[in-house]
Parts: C-alpha cells; structure tokens; sequence
C-alpha cells in the first residue's frame, strides 16, 4: 500500500502564509465597517450644520460683474469645505445687515468679505475677527488726480467750460495753478463718487489737511464715472479715483495730487465664531486650494494681518 502524504505536509511555510491570510481578512473585516461608519458620522456632522451667510462689500468700484460673481462663488465655497457649512453669500454687506434676516430660516451673517477699510474697523470694533488680509501688490488707497495744463508743465487745469457736462449750475474760470495752489482755488471742482462714500470722506478729509475745504463737488456715484469723465470728456476738475486709475493716469501726463494708503481688503467672522472654526478659514485661505479665490480677486495670497491698522485708519478719517 502507498504512503500517501498532502504535498503541503512538508512545507510549514504554506501553513504560515494561510493563517497570515485568515488573519488579514479577519482585521479587513472588523476595521473597514468602523472606517466607513466614521467616515459617515463625519459627512452627517457636516451636513448637520446649519448654512451659513457670508457677506460681500466691494465699495464703489464698480467692475465686471460676472468677475465678482466667480469671487462669490469660490470664496463660499473654499470657506463651506474649510468650516463644514454650506455657505450662502450675499452682495451689498453692510452694518445694517449684521441683524438676522428673514426668509425660509433666520440666518445671520457669519462671515463677511470686505473692501472699505472703513466698515472692516466699524466690524471689528464690534467684536469681529479677523480672518486673513489680502497681500496688497496694487497700493490700495485713495488718490486726488487733475489734468495737467497745456503749455505749462507741472501746472494744472482747473475750471472752465469742460464743466458744463456736471450740469452744476456754476462753471469756475478756467485756470492753470501749481500743484500746492489746487487746494484754495476757487476754480478747483472736487469731481468724487457717492456722497458720504469712504472715498469722498477721504478727499475732503486730505483737502481740510492742506488748510481748505473744496469749494464745488460734483458727485457721479462710481469711481467708473469719474475716470471716464476725466479721461474721455477731459474734464478740469480734481478727480477721487483708485491707485491703479492714478498710475495710468500719470504715466500718461497727468498730475496726481495726494494718495492716501488705507488698509487692504478683509475676511472678518462674527463674533460668535468659535476660535477653531476661524484658525480652520484661516488655513483654508493660506493654503493652495486657495488658488482659485486669490485669481478672481487678482491678488497673490493673503496674511494674517492686524487688527490696529483698521482702528488707526478710523481714527484718522474721524479726527
């Protein structure tokens, strides 16, 4: 009779590796349903949340519209997967709104994104946080532009008939004046957005520090309007424009007056935000995924700035 022998009978290895087997199936078994339950734990976390409004001030610069609406949309959603919220967003954020608003369910603004450094400190002072500043390449500020004087260099135009189109009732003289004599002529026409805007306080504010008050203001509501009045209607007034408008400007032969530096756009949350929450949006802003949001608002990135600026600028305007 044969001796008959399983051909594995003289090689332990086999029996190792198959007890290694059963054992690796047996931890799969007993680890992968735990990793799924938590992994749902934290999406039904995430989705219990309530939604939350992130608010949007982007002052009177008027520009392309569908260009904020890309901004809006990145930045929501950047900040929903940073703080597990679905985040809702709502243009022409302002003090007023910081109560809850009405609707399907009563939300208040958690976070807001905010140009005028003006409204920054007034949130700030109301016990808002702030996030993360924008990195400022472009010299944010308000600048006092006026068209140089033909004939005459270093000298400026001021009044005369290119003022009939601000139908205001008056037409100054026109003139040619130095640089340091705009501010007491009589000719000198402050052409500035809405009135009571953060850019037409600032330019009576710089015209009081050089000893007068503007003596004619013509108002056309955007920084858009003004550009355009000045730039294609060549009109002799003191024109409140961005930094940006005010390079152009001078590189094409105008004169710029005064430039005032005001702090750079802010992400600020509500005073209720958890610390933790706020260190997460924070990183969430400082982080590659970033990228997207930091392309619609054309900036490089953002840091964490501070807090006293914003007060020190108030003050200044206020004083």
């Amino acid at each position: 009779m044969l001796d008959f022998k399983p051909r594995c009978a003289d090689r332990p290895w086999r029996r190792i590796a198959l007890a290694r087997g059963l054992l690796a199936c047996l931890l799969a078994s007993l680890i992968l349903p735990f990793a799924a339950h938590a992994a749902a734990d934290k999406s039904a976390t995430a989705a219990a949340q309530p939604n939350a409004l992130l608010g949007l001030n982007f002052g009177l610069a008027v520009g392309n519209q569908q260009d904020q609406y890309v901004a809006a949309q990145a930045l929501s959603s950047l900040l929903g997967n940073a703080v597990h919220r679905k985040i809702i967003w709502e243009s022409g954020f302002n003090l007023a709104k910081t109560q809850p608003t009405g609707g399907n369910e009563a939300l208040s603004f958690r976070y807001a994104f905010v140009k005028p450094p003006n409204l920054t400190a007034a949130l700030l002072g109301k016990g808002w946080h702030l996030v993360a500043v924008g990195e400022d390449t472009i010299h944010f500020g308000t600048d006092l532009i006026a068209p140089s004087c033909p004939g005459q260099p270093g000298k400026v135009l001021l009044g005369g008939n290119s003022l009939s189109i601000l139908d205001m009732g008056t037409h100054p003289a026109q003139t040619c004046v130095t640089p340091d004599q705009v501010w007491q002529s009589p000719s000198a026409v402050m052409l500035a957005p809405k009135e009571g805007s953060l850019v037409d306080l600032i330019a009576q504010k710089i015209w009081r520090e050089h000893g007068a008050i503007p003596q004619h203001i013509a108002r056309v509501q955007t920084q858009n309007a003004v550009v355009g009045l000045m730039r294609d209607m060549h009109v002799a007034a003191v024109g409140v424009v961005t930094p940006v408008v005010a390079k152009a400007w001078a590189a094409q032969g105008g004169i710029v007056l005064a430039h005032r530096p005001m702090p750079f756009w802010a992400l600020v949350a509500a005073p209720d935000v958890p610390l933790q929450e706020i260190a997460d949006a924070r990183s969430a802003l400082m982080s590659p995924s970033t990228a997207a949001v930091n392309k619609a608002l054309h900036i490089p990135g953002w840091i964490d700035g501070d807090p006293k600026q914003y007060a020190d600028f108030l003050k200044w305007l206020k004083g």
